[in-house]
């Protein structure tokens, strides 16, 4: 019993560390080229200076991109460390079974599901908005405003010019129509304001009633009330890409949109690919476990690597693809999430399976 936990903490430290050292060297590349590439958009507005803030904000973002590819890697160096000395061949020769190395080399793959979820919650969400004030000087007073907003309610259509998070609109139109989707009445109004009772209140109203005959009736009013979705705490959220919200504000605003039955897509997309994130680390480090234990076991290090990168990119690549696909096709993101993460993760089982 003891010497399997020696082995344990062997075998975690040994992966764990190659998974650190991958995202260290991983992260200085990116951030290195970033701001390279950065450096080629300065102008009188946007200076050196002001490029590398921008990739230190933009820093978090990319270590999240970073993170599953990065333990695939560190998976595949440690293993195969561990694989040249022969270490794992006297494990197996003592009875340490195939699985049991298996979790052993996802243990420390944990902490990095841990710091995915502290930077996808908690970190992202400030540091994105943070690198684009930097880019856009104004941007930062113009978060939590909305311009040439569009939304549906049934057979309403309702176009908001100008809105933001303290509950102001401004420029409302209104357009009501028939199940036979006729133009029945349009609605005007200057100004818009939420008030405490959670009703959005319309002053300066002109509103054109259109009968089936075809003659019209224009009606004005000084206040009118407007049945609409959008709540100022969430108007902050359509202000922003759905990648850049935290999986808790996702999940609030589309769970307050499906009351309307008007959850947009890209927001159920961004929803499940944070949720799918831990799996998908996870299949990519069992995948990593059989490129040394299976058929590459024979190879070098060098050629495991570049396979497995291709297999990392490779499935990053499908898994984009059929992400954008489900916003046209699948009634729901998450299939679309969820498929290619259990194909990967049922390949390396398989894998695994045979060499047993």
């Amino acid at each position: 019993m003891l010497s399997r936990k020696i082995l344990a903490r062997h075998v975690i430290k040994t992966t764990g560390l190659a998974m650190l050292g991958t995202v260290g060297i991983l992260l200085l590349l990116q951030t290195l080229f970033g701001y390279l590439a950065e450096l080629g958009d300065l102008d009188k507005h946007y200076h050196a200076w002001q490029a590398l803030q921008y990739v230190f904000w933009d820093m978090p973002s990319k270590l999240l991109e970073l993170l599953p590819i990065a333990a695939l890697i560190g998976a595949v160096v440690g293993l195969g460390s561990l694989a040249s000395s022969s270490e794992l061949v006297v494990m197996r020769s003592v009875g340490i079974s195939l699985w049991r190395i298996v979790g052993w080399t996802v243990r420390p793959a944990l902490l990095l599901i841990v710091l995915s979820f502290v930077l996808s919650q908690w970190v992202i969400p400030y540091s994105n908005e943070q690198a684009k004030a930097v880019k856009k000087p104004n941007h930062a007073a113009a978060l939590g405003e909305v311009r040439g907003y569009w939304t549906r309610e049934g057979q309403r259509f309702i176009y908001i010019d100008y809105a933001n998070a303290k509950g102001d609109l401004q420029q409302i139109q209104v357009l009501d129509f028939d199940q036979n989707y006729r133009l029945v009445s349009t609605l005007n109004a200057e100004k818009g304001q939420f008030d405490t009772a959670q009703q959005w209140h319309l002053q300066q109203v002109a509103q054109v009633d259109i009968f089936p005959q075809g003659h019209a009736q224009q009606v004005k009013r000084t206040q009118d009330t407007l049945a609409l979705a959008l709540q100022p705490k969430y108007v902050h959220m359509v202000t922003v890409a759905p990648e850049d919200l935290a999986p808790t504000q996702l999940f609030s605003f589309m769970g307050y949109m499906h009351e309307y039955s008007q959850v947009p897509k890209k927001y159920e997309l961004a929803f499940w690919q944070k949720v799918a994130e831990p799996l998908s680390l996870i299949a990519l480090v069992v995948v990593a476990c059989s490129f040394v234990f299976g058929p590459l076991r024979q190879q070098s290090m060098g050629f495991r690597l570049v396979i497995a990168l291709f297999t990392g990119l490779g499935f990053y690549y499908v898994q984009d693809f059929l992400g954008y696909a489900s916003l046209v096709y699948s009634p729901s993101a998450a299939w679309f999430v969820f498929v290619p993460i259990g194909a990967l993760l049922a390949m390396g089982a398989y894998l695994l399976h045979r060499v047993r």
